[in-house]
């Protein structure tokens, strides 16, 4: 006996061939029971398809397939010893047919794996890449300790401290700052950056020997700029999320 109910389009569905051979009837009486249903039209058209299949002579010869609701409303007069347990058996097997499409639905959805093999790629695969998560993590560690301790100052801090807390040269966020005209070209912060907060400037002198006094001016960052640059350099790709993913 074929199997009583398969998947059509993803529907749970059965067929005319399958139900008679079931219930013991000459096919020709089932196609005539589906044609005298007192269904409307809409039900008939969303419950029952009339394809065809090849019989043993080679001969092309019809056939419905119906859905659950259809099955349902053309074995409602079906009576005999065995009728009520073929209802039962269809029943069930609409159930577990249903079961089995919602399986399927979830594993395409989420591409679980189908077969052992599978199951055991994925958890290699899953746990090469927690190991690398994991390696990732112990290489940025040190960066975003230097990152935390940067944003706990109270204290302005040098820019080589800020470039040293964030993994980049001191010299190249010099450059990127004058690019982004944060900075001018003595490395200056823009009057604009400092009302923000965002820096300060220390003015001190250094005395020579032969020359005499010089005059100099250090730029200073604050934790409010130190954030600032850490968001800018992100944005334009100069850091890893990596390295201040404490930050956000």
């Amino acid at each position: 006996m074929n199997q009583l109910v398969f998947i059509h389009q993803d529907r749970p569905v059965t067929d005319s061939l399958t139900v008679a051979t079931v219930f013991g009837k000459e096919h020709r009486r089932v196609l005539q029971d589906i044609r005298e249903l007192g269904c409307s039209d809409e039900f008939r058209e969303h419950n029952f398809v009339l394809t065809s299949y090849i019989d043993q002579w080679n001969r092309e010869k019809p056939k419905y397939i119906m859905t659950e609701q259809g099955f349902a409303l053309l074995v409602m007069g079906y009576t005999g010893p065995r009728a009520m347990e073929f209802k039962e058996r269809y029943i069930a097997e609409f159930e577990r047919m249903r079961k089995e499409l919602q399986t399927r639905d979830l594993v395409e959805r989420f591409n679980l794996p189908r077969t052992y093999p599978e199951a055991l790629r994925a958890l290699a695969a899953a746990a090469e890449e927690a190991e690398q998560m994991r390696q990732q993590l112990e290489e940025q560690a040190p960066k975003v300790a230097l990152y935390e301790v940067a944003m706990q100052a109270t204290n302005a801090q040098a820019m080589s401290a800020i470039a040293k807390s964030l993994g980049i040269g001191r010299n190249k966020l010099f450059a990127f700052l004058r690019e982004q005209k944060v900075l001018r070209h003595n490395n200056e912060p823009y009057q604009e950056y400092i009302d923000r907060g965002y820096f300060r400037v220390r003015q001190y002198s250094i005395t020579h020997f032969h020359d005499g006094i010089e005059n100099k001016a250090q730029t200073l960052v604050t934790a409010k700029g130190m954030d600032f640059i850490h968001r800018l350099l992100r944005q334009h790709g100069m850091i890893k999320d990596a390295q201040a993913v404490k930050a956000e």
